[in-house]
């Protein structure tokens, strides 16, 4: 009896012969499909359109001096903008802006970069925030004063002269001109 039980344990039934048999027939087609999708996907990375985008690009100076114009040199305290400016950090400065538009970054985010690196002198222009406001404000409200002010010394001009009233006669007056005219009198 022990030999019949190993041989029905040993023994595959018709529908597992039949479902390995499948699963056989399946696995070479897969292997096919699977090995042509590696091929295709393997010369699509290594085509030579695909290679060529990682050369450099090609940066002209308009290109960088376009982005330079809107910083200023942290050394010369604000006074010259980065693409006029001779110091050598400046000219390095550029350099960096021609990198990063080589590498695809923005404008933007080339400000930013140089913003963080140098702080807001950078930029020549104080920040929108805190007290900076004030130097915002303060031309706009100077300027709108002063056209103020000058409108109504305008319409103050603009209007005609109005009469003098008529100054009363003081005795006073009357002896004081009598002497003045006497002295002018001896002199002459």
């Amino acid at each position: 009896m022990s030999r019949t039980v190993l041989y029905r344990t040993r023994m595959t039934s018709p529908k597992k012969a039949c479902k390995y048999s499948e699963t056989a027939a399946l696995s070479s087609p897969l292997l096919i499909v699977l090995s042509v999708f590696s091929l295709l996907l393997i010369s699509i990375v290594s085509s030579p359109s695909l290679l060529a985008q990682d050369e450099p690009v090609e940066i002209t100076a308009d290109e960088v001096n376009h982005v330079a114009r809107d910083l200023w040199c942290p050394l010369c305290g604000g006074r010259l903008r980065l693409d006029s400016c001779e110091l050598k950090a400046c000219s390095q400065m550029r350099e960096v802006i021609a990198l990063k538009l080589a590498e695809g970054e923005d404008a933007e985010s080339i400000q930013a970069y140089f913003l963080e690196q140098y702080g807001p002198q950078v930029l020549g222009e104080p920040p929108r925030q805190g007290l900076n406001w004030l130097a915002w404000i303060l031309p706009v409200v100077a300027v709108a004063g002063g056209a103020v002010f000058l409108w109504l010394r305008l319409r103050e001009m603009s209007r005609p002269p109005t009469a003098a009233p008529a100054r009363a006669t003081d005795a006073g007056l009357d002896e004081r001109e009598r002497r003045l005219e006497e002295e002018l009198a001896r002199y002459d």
